[in-house]
């Protein structure tokens, strides 16, 4: 076992037996909640395969534990029913929680779905409208997939001649890098890294399709906005960013979805405008990867959320201590 990782459940362990866990469970007691983030559920040879970030998946092994103590430890509801709760001033059971996932992967369908119904708990994915049942992924996994298999030296010496800070983990620094442009520039970009690396190995279907989403949605699962092509709405003009969320909205409702006005911001990416805007189109509430607890003090277009993924929390020890924000 790597260092880190001995490091990391030392602390966890620590964290638990100094009874920083349980006095952190104790912040959800009835004013607040915690909403988890996830993305994708699959094995970790397929994301080892198809070079997925660290922390964008959980195995279904490990899925499986958290929702078990979930179900032990926490009360999950719906997220719309959180949000409800928080909006009209009403108690929340101790322990609240809702269980979330951003832009509608195939794996969501195949590996979370089953695990979600076999416990009865239910949960909310929000799914990029235009990109159903399309081939190929989201740019970001483009760049992993290309960056992936260079020599450490020459990932970073690209990284850095396309604008990445050099001091940087190369990926990481690159992605930031990429998605603070404009989609012209940023295209760009993009362009310059195909002409520098090999094309990845074509895959198959990595995306949710509509029939998906309608067994999702029969399985307990609601269906929300995760905006029409997953544009970064914080380098887009008012216009742009109207379109991005009318167009995901009105595509759900075509299709029985989008019932409960919730949007997560594509790429976490929001700022006071875009809050104002999708305010304006009648957004109930929004979702940021911020981490924090809900809460009725804060702006229901603005909800914290906490992110898990696989190499941080396979024990319970781990879970305890990521999943709930200390005071």
């Amino acid at each position: 076992m790597r260092l880190r990782a001995l490091a990391r459940r030392g602390a966890a362990l620590l964290h638990g037996a100094s009874g920083a866990a349980a006095r952190a469970r104790r912040r959800l007691d009835g004013t607040r909640a915690l909403v988890l983030m996830y993305h994708r559920v699959l094995p970790a040879t397929e994301a080892r395969r198809d070079a997925v970030e660290d922390g964008m998946y959980v195995t279904p092994e490990t899925f499986g534990r958290h929702l078990d103590w979930l179900a032990a430890d926490f009360r999950v509801l719906p997220l719309y029913e959180v949000v409800a709760r928080l909006a009209d001033g009403r108690t929340l059971p101790p322990g609240a929680c809702a269980i979330t996932f951003d832009d509608g992967w195939r794996d969501n369908a195949e590996h979370a779905l089953p695990a979600l119904e076999r416990r009865g708990l239910p949960a909310t994915v929000f799914v990029v409208t235009e990109r159903m049942g399309s081939e190929g992924a989201f740019w970001p996994d483009e760049v992993c997939r290309r960056l992936g298999p260079l020599p450490v030296p020459e990932r970073r010496a690209l990284a850095a001649r396309l604008g990445a800070d050099p001091a940087g983990e190369p990926g990481a620094a690159l992605l930031a890098q990429l998605k603070s442009l404009a989609d012209v520039e940023r295209e760009r970009a993009l362009e310059a890294l195909r002409a520098a690396t090999p094309a990845p190995a074509a895959r198959g279907r990595e995306l949710l399709e509509w029939d998906e989403v309608d067994r999702l949605a029969r399985g307990g699962v609601d269906v929300e906005s995760h905006g029409a092509t997953h544009a970064i709405l914080t380098v887009l003009a008012d216009d742009a960013v109207r379109a991005e969320l009318r167009t995901a909205r009105e595509r759900l409702r075509e299709r029985g979805h989008g019932r409960h006005g919730l949007f997560a911001y594509p790429s976490g990416a929001y700022d006071d405008r875009v809050v104002r805007i999708a305010r304006e189109l009648g957004h109930r509430a929004a979702v940021t990867v911020e981490r924090g607890l809900a809460s009725p003090a804060g702006d229901p277009l603005r909800i914290p959320r906490v992110g898990l993924h696989d190499d941080i929390s396979r024990t319970r020890a781990e879970f305890l201590w990521k999943a709930v924000p200390a005071a």
